[in-house]
């Protein structure tokens, strides 16, 4: 008995191709959206063991979505003086009051959430005590945002009044500098207020081994992680800009270290601690006296979805790894 072989034709593999390829178009959503619930998992579990942390004082993860009371679920201090909710933010600005919240999506996963600032809203902690750091403490500040403006010293968070009591802030500064015999042309990123430091940070970070990569380069599309840590040295041999104070200030950009070698305007503030707020949107200006509120200015434009403040220098692994829980996936 003869077998006849079938054979198909062209037309019907590619047929069967297509079907394939419209039902893996099909499926492809539904596995992403699967993978950023995933994760949006995974950083709500990471959030609360910072939140175990007995050196962590404030934890904002912005997860309310709507009032003016960003909550601090910083309980695992050890503090006994400390109460969580001291620290709690209050949000403030005509705008926020009249529409009763500008609260909107955050990285990643649609569960994200954040809070906009439309140049009027800021949020201010009542707390003082836990948060009162001088050049010979230890602290990290972590602040995750996305810029809508690319303004000139738009600032993520202050305590300061600029400029009499630059207690410790971090603002936007947009400033080219040209080429020189010695130097490349760069970019300056960020600078930074720690009480009688000012430090400017470029567009150019350092390789764990060392090196230098000169490639930030920021925009609107994106959320970044910023983070400020102020170290103290004991050692005379590592003093900070200018030799002024013995702690070394340092500014990280999604994990990476920046270059900070350029002291701005030290000297300019003469006073190390000041009884202003601690401040997420802007900053506020000296008045005259340390107390009151000062006039307030640098006002960032943007959106802001986790603050964290804690007690201690964290070391560079550690800041690495708040930014890979926290940083977004194309997929």
């Amino acid at each position: 008995m003869q077998i006849r072989r079938s054979n198909y034709t062209i037309v019907e593999i590619l047929f069967a191709i297509s079907i394939v390829v419209i039902l893996v178009s099909m499926l492809l959503p539904a596995i992403n959206e699967s993978r950023e619930k995933a994760r949006f998992v995974r950083w709500v579990g990471f959030n609360k063991q910072c939140s175990s942390d007995p050196t962590c004082v404030i934890n904002f993860n912005f997860q309310e979505g709507k009032g003016s009371t960003l909550t601090n679920s910083a309980a695992g201090n050890e503090n006994v003086k400390f109460s969580a909710k001291d620290y709690n933010g209050i949000v403030e600005g005509s705008n926020f009051i009249a529409k009763n919240g500008d609260w909107v999506t955050g990285r990643w996963w649609k569960g994200k959430r954040a809070l906009h600032f439309d140049g009027n809203t800021i949020v201010e902690i009542p707390g003082n005590d836990a948060i009162n750091f001088g050049e010979g403490d230890d602290y990290t500040i972590i602040v995750w945002v996305k810029f809508d403006q690319l303004n000139q010293w738009a600032t993520p968070f202050s305590k300061s009044y600029a400029a009499n009591y630059a207690q410790y802030d971090l603002y936007y500064d947009n400033t080219t500098y040209s080429a020189t015999q010695t130097t490349p042309a760069y970019s300056a990123l960020f600078e930074v207020d720690v009480c009688r430091t000012c430090v400017g940070y470029d567009n150019m970070y350092r390789n764990p081994n060392g090196t230098m990569s000169q490639s930030v380069q920021l925009d609107t599309d994106h959320w970044y992680m910023i983070a400020l840590r102020n170290k103290v040295q004991k050692s005379s041999s590592s003093p900070a800009v200018n030799g002024i104070n013995d702690h070394l200030v340092d500014v990280f950009w999604n994990g990476n270290c920046l270059n900070g070698s350029r002291g701005t305007n030290n000297g300019a503030a003469t006073n190390t601690l000041c009884n202003a707020k601690l401040m997420l949107g802007a900053m506020r200006f000296w008045a005259g006296q340390n107390s009151g509120d000062g006039s307030l200015g640098c006002f960032f434009i943007g959106r802001i979805d986790e603050f964290l403040v804690f007690k201690r220098a964290l070391q560079d692994t550690e800041i690495r790894g708040q930014y890979m829980m926290g940083q977004e996936h194309s997929y």
